[in-house]
């Protein structure tokens, strides 16, 4: 079965407020997955419900082919939760937190060290390994939290707003990254997203949510003003240049909109 999630007719609310209603997605197994929208449209809670976090009232998740309470013992889905600010004299180095993703793992210490900086090398940061994380930039950081997302393995991985706090170049080395572990490992990848004009030339598919998905498919046909206006709102104000390369997918995009 190449279907690796499949969220059908989704409503879930918090402290009694509708946050999601009546969402269908569908995810093929190697698919770069991208979920955009407004702040407060839900993207993260659709993450933590089909980690299970988050009971729905309605509807249900299927990933790995049973429920995400059964498919998280498995071991087999990473997830990288919002970044959040490390303070410099953080006590842990690069290799403690990559060595995190391993802590259920049953395997001598030993073992755990040696895959660790396997992966601390995969993400290209060897040399590395004894440096205070809380002192490496924003893109460093990055990437070890992904070698720690990587070391277990997993056939999925959840990653939520992942590149923030980190530049425009490291940006699309991110995005590259992503590909490539696609290409090599398998992996599928679900990210929650606000670099719109960017993640279009890298993902396989966008998921437009506001409460409602409002579009769900290739970027190419993503980037309408119909459609961003039931995303972010009536005045949304879209400007693409180069129109002509949006189905090559190389293009740029500015927009304001109601946040």
């Amino acid at each position: 079965m190449n279907e690796i999630l499949k969220i059908v007719d989704l409503t879930v609310k918090l402290n009694g407020k509708l946050i999601l209603e009546d969402i269908n997605l569908s995810i093929r197994r190697k698919e770069i997955v991208a979920i955009v929208g407004p702040n407060g449209g839900g993207k993260t809670t659709l993450i933590r419900t089909a980690l299970g976090l988050i009971k729905p009232v309605k509807g249900y998740i299927e990933i790995l082919g049973t429920t995400p309470e059964n498919a998280v013992k498995t071991g087999k889905i990473g997830y990288l939760p919002q970044k959040a600010d490390i303070p410099r004299n953080f006590p842990f180095s690069a290799l403690d937190i990559v060595m995190l993703g391993l802590i259920n793992k049953k395997i001598s210490k030993k073992e755990k060290i040696e895959l660790a900086r396997k992966y601390i090398q995969y993400v290209g940061m060897k040399g590395f390994e004894d440096y205070p994380y809380g002192k490496l930039s924003g893109g460093q950081q990055q990437r070890i939290s992904i070698a720690r997302v990587l070391v277990s393995d997993p056939e999925i991985i959840f990653l939520d707003e992942p590149s923030t706090g980190v530049d425009v170049v490291a940006q699309e080395s991110f995005y590259d990254f992503l590909q490539k572990i696609k290409k090599e490992k398998g992996i599928t990848t679900v990210m929650v997203s606000h670099d719109i004009g960017v993640v279009g030339k890298f993902v396989d598919k966008v998921a437009g949510l506001n409460r409602h998905l409002h579009y769900y498919g290739h970027p190419k046909d993503f980037f309408q003003k119909h459609i961003l206006e039931k995303l972010y709102g009536a005045d949304v104000e879209l400007v693409i240049h180069s129109p002509e390369c949006v189905a090559c997918e190389h293009f740029h995009t500015e927009f304001k909109g109601k946040r």
